[in-house]
């Protein structure tokens, strides 16, 4: 018989060989899965988005059971979380339903760049050089956020962030991933819609309107509105959602406006 035949056959020997040695010890030293893991992972919904802080729902399952961590599944909302403590018996927690805006709201016409950026087509490389915008708190549009949203929620469009808040699960991606931390949590539930200052720069009038039409330029108009939850911090208007009580007050910022910096999302 040939020798390089000979040489083949003894090889594929040894891999069946080899291949049922391992099957077995696989068999045999197979870890049974917890069976409390395996409920929890029933009720998550197995995003595996990492707002929880670990890689998976699985590991952040495991890690609940055995006691490593006193985290919520944000994704999940209350009322499965709410399952989940009852399952192990833990103290309930308060899980408040939170959405992200971006704090940007110009497009591409409004917001001004000077020169034209050749490099990698990401915000963290554009911010880095400073060359894609000429404002360097403004969002340069090149969709690192998308990227790292599971459910789709982040469309980039004219170079402006849309966010779809029926599809936004607040896991926060989006925040961790921007450079600029253009993302804000909005808590959902005190108005008929999600009003946020669609800006974040914080130098003086000049400054933002020479790089954007749509920016704050500290006028305090919105603060004056009667009973209005605004207010103004380093020459940039912000709203502080535990004094809104009802909507008139953000609905009339908004019309006062100058520069349209106040948006609304329909919830």
């Amino acid at each position: 018989m040939n020798e390089a035949i000979k040489g083949l056959l003894v090889l594929g020997s040894l891999g069946l060989v080899f291949s049922g040695i391992l099957a077995f010890l696989g068999r045999k030293l197979q870890v049974e899965d917890d069976p409390m893991v395996q409920k929890i992972l029933e009720l998550l919904p197995g995003l595996n988005c990492g707002a929880c802080g670990f890689s998976g729902c699985k590991v952040f399952a495991e890690a609940l059971v055995a006691g490593n961590t006193s985290g919520v599944c944000k994704p999940a909302g209350e009322a499965v979380n709410k399952k989940i403590v009852a399952l192990l018996n833990l103290e309930p927690k308060e899980l408040k339903a939170l959405r992200v805006v971006c704090r940007c709201g110009a497009d591409q016409d409004q917001k001004k760049s000077s020169h034209q950026y050749l490099g990698p087509q990401t915000c963290a490389f554009a911010h880095i050089v400073g060359a894609a915008l000429d404002c360097k708190y403004g969002c340069m549009g090149l969709g690192d956020c998308a990227k790292v949203c599971p459910t789709k929620a982040i469309s980039i469009q004219r170079k402006k962030v849309y966010v779809d808040i029926k599809k936004c699960i607040g896991c926060g991606n989006c925040v961790k991933a921007c450079p600029r931390k253009l993302f804000e949590f909005i808590p959902l539930g005190k108005t008929l819609g999600i009003y946020y200052v669609a800006c974040n720069n914080k130098e003086k009038a000049g400054y933002v309107r020479a790089v954007c039409t749509r920016g704050c330029i500290s006028c305090t108009l919105c603060a004056k509105v009667e009973n209005s939850p605004f207010y103004i911090k380093d020459n940039l208007s912000y709203i502080d959602y535990d004094k809104v009580k009802e909507e008139k007050p953000l609905a009339e910022a908004k019309g006062k406006c100058p520069t349209h910096c106040i948006d609304m999302i329909d919830v």
